[in-house]
């Protein structure tokens, strides 16, 4: 599934990016960890091995990078007991008061062309 030129896959009961299809469920503190060096000894979910590491995906450039690396600015906006993004939320974005989005769920709205989101997690 393409959407926005970003590459999803289903995996298990979730849909992931291609690039994180087969990413490791642990990390080893100074191994090579995708395209960098992992900082922790953490085994858990992918992403909770990124976020272990202060790591996120940048889907934009295919990389993984560390969370103070992006500089993108996340576009919120209330719509109920909802949040609207026209795109999707680059991990590591920084919100209007400064802080990082870490975690969120998502889904596209058809019918509004946007990203809606339940839950936006930033620290």
């Amino acid at each position: 599934m393409s959407l926005f030129d970003v590459e999803l896959v289903r995996k298990e009961n979730y849909f992931t990016f291609a690039d994180l299809e087969d990413a490791p469920d642990y990390s080893l503190a100074g191994a090579e960890f995708f395209n960098t060096v992992a900082v922790e000894n953490f085994a858990g979910t992918p992403w909770d091995v990124l976020r272990a590491n202060g790591m996120v995906y940048n889907f934009q450039t295919g990389l993984v990078v560390p969370l103070t690396a992006v500089t993108a600015k996340a576009s919120l906006y209330a719509s109920g007991n909802l949040f609207q993004s026209p795109g999707l939320i680059l991990p590591g974005s920084l919100t209007d008061d400064g802080t990082r989005v870490t975690d969120y769920a998502a889904w596209f709205s058809t019918d509004s062309m946007k990203f809606r989101y339940s839950e936006v997690t930033s620290e």
